[in-house]
């Protein structure tokens, strides 16, 4: 490891200084690979699955059960894939609440 002698350096010339090595290599550094903070892991637990839905796990399991989410055993335990998760939301997708008979309600 390396030592760094700051006697005879201002604060401000090292604050500059530091600054300037960390924008050198910030600009000839590679870009990271963009990384998509909404796709997060492949496979979803049922309980992952019902955080991302924000439904409760009962649910995950009444929609896999009614064959709306396809989901994968393995080892015993059920994992959906994220992708399935985000088709079925968006294949039983509301726009809007349906208006009810009559249109407006009387008190």
């Amino acid at each position: 490891m390396q030592t760094i002698l700051t006697s005879g350096v201002t604060y401000s010339q090292l604050l500059d200084d530091l600054r300037a090595i960390i924008r050198h290599e910030v600009s000839s550094s590679s870009p990271a690979a963009p990384t998509d903070t909404a796709s997060g892991p492949e496979l979803l637990t049922v309980r992952e699955a019902a955080d991302f839905l924000n439904v409760c796990p009962q649910t995950i399991h009444d929609w896999k059960r009614r064959g709306m989410l396809l989901y994968h055993k393995i080892g015993g335990r059920t994992y959906l894939k994220r992708v399935d998760v985000l088709n079925a939301l968006q294949g039983h997708q509301r726009t809007a609440k349906p208006a009810g008979k009559g249109g407006t309600r009387r008190g």
